[in-house]
C-alpha cells in the first residue's frame, strides 16, 4: 500500500516506540491538525464573502471613459452595424482592427496573440518543467 497506513500497522508502530517518540509524534500530528483546521477556516470565509459578493445585485462600478475609448467605441458600432447589412471593405476591416488594437491600448489590454495551451490535461512533472522553463526565460 503507498501512502495508506493500516491501522493494525499504525499499532505495530506505536508499541515499538518509546513514551517520548509516542510523545513527539503525537504533538507533531497535533500541530498539522491545527493548521489545517486554520486554514479550511480561513478558506470557509473567503469562500462565504465571495458567495455574498457574487449574491449582490448591485451595479457594476462606473470606471472613467476617456474620449478616446468612446470614439473607438463609436466606430467600431458603426462598422458592427454596416458589417451586420454587408461584407465590409478591405479598408473597413483594417480600420476596424486599428480601431480595436487601439482600444485594448487604452484599456491597458495586451494586443499580443498569446499561445492558449490546456494545462487541466498536462502531467504534474509537463506543468513543472513549462513552468521552469518559463522562468528561466524570463
Amino acid at each position: 500500500m503507498s501512502d495508506i497506513t493500516l491501522v493494525s500497522d499504525l499499532s505495530i508502530e506505536f508499541q515499538k516506540m518509546k513514551a517520548k517518540e509516542l510523545r513527539e509524534y503525537s504533538a507533531a500530528q497535533y500541530q498539522t491538525i491545527e493548521s489545517l483546521k486554520r486554514e479550511n477556516d480561513v478558506l470557509r470565509e473567503k469562500a462565504h464573502h465571495l458567495e455574498q459578493m457574487l449574491s449582490k445585485k448591485s451595479a457594476p462600478i462606473a470606471l472613467p471613459i476617456s474620449d478616446e475609448e468612446i470614439i473607438c467605441i463609436e466606430q467600431i458600432n458603426i462598422l458592427k452595424s454596416k458589417s451586420n447589412n454587408r461584407e465590409l471593405s478591405l479598408d473597413e476591416v483594417k480600420r476596424l482592427d486599428l480601431l480595436i488594437k487601439n482600444l485594448r491600448l487604452i484599456r491597458e489590454q495586451s494586443t499580443q496573440v498569446i499561445d492558449t495551451v490546456d494545462y487541466s490535461s498536462m502531467k504534474e512533472d509537463d506543468l513543472v518543467a513549462a513552468l521552469i522553463t518559463t522562468t528561466e526565460t524570463s
